[in-house]
C-alpha cells in the first residue's frame, strides 16, 4: 500500500505537532481509531491546534517551521476525503496506521537533524 500524496501532507502536518509541542497524542488516537467518524474527530481536534499554532507564530522548533512550510494542505484536506470515502474497516485500520506511521517517521528524521545541528 502506498500513501496517496494527500495522506503523505497529513502525515506532514501530524509531524508538525510532535516535533513542536512533543506531544505523541494525535497520532496515537489517530493510529488506533476504531472507527472514520472517530478518526475523523480526531484529525479535526489535529488541525485545530495546528491552526492555532501557524495562527499564532508561536513555532521555536526550526525543523517544524521548514516542514509546515512543506505542507499542501490542499493536499491534507483531499486525505480527509479519501478517509471519508474508506468501504471497510480493514482499509481504514491499514490507512490510519500508514499515516501514523509515516507521521512519527517524518518527525523522527527531523528531530535527529535538529539534534545533530545544535550538537555539532
Amino acid at each position: 500500500m502506498s500513501l496517496s500524496k494527500p495522506i503523505d501532507n497529513l502525515a506532514k502536518a501530524l509531524a508538525v505537532l510532535v516535533i513542536e509541542e512533543e506531544n505523541y497524542s494525535y497520532i496515537d488516537k489517530l493510529g488506533y481509531a476504531p472507527s472514520k467518524d472517530l478518526a475523523l474527530y480526531y484529525i479535526k481536534e489535529a488541525l485545530r491546534d495546528l491552526h492555532s499554532l501557524i495562527r499564532g507564530g508561536r513555532f521555536e522548533k526550526p525543523y517544524a517551521k521548514a516542514l509546515i512550510s512543506q505542507v499542501s494542505f490542499e493536499e491534507a484536506e483531499r486525505a480527509i476525503e479519501e478517509i471519508g470515502e474508506i468501504a471497510t474497516r480493514k482499509q481504514l485500520r491499514e490507512t490510519l496506521s500508514m499515516i501514523a506511521s509515516k507521521a512519527l517517521a517524518i518527525s523522527a528524521k527531523a528531530l535527529v537533524k535538529e539534534e545533530k545541528k545544535e550538537g555539532g
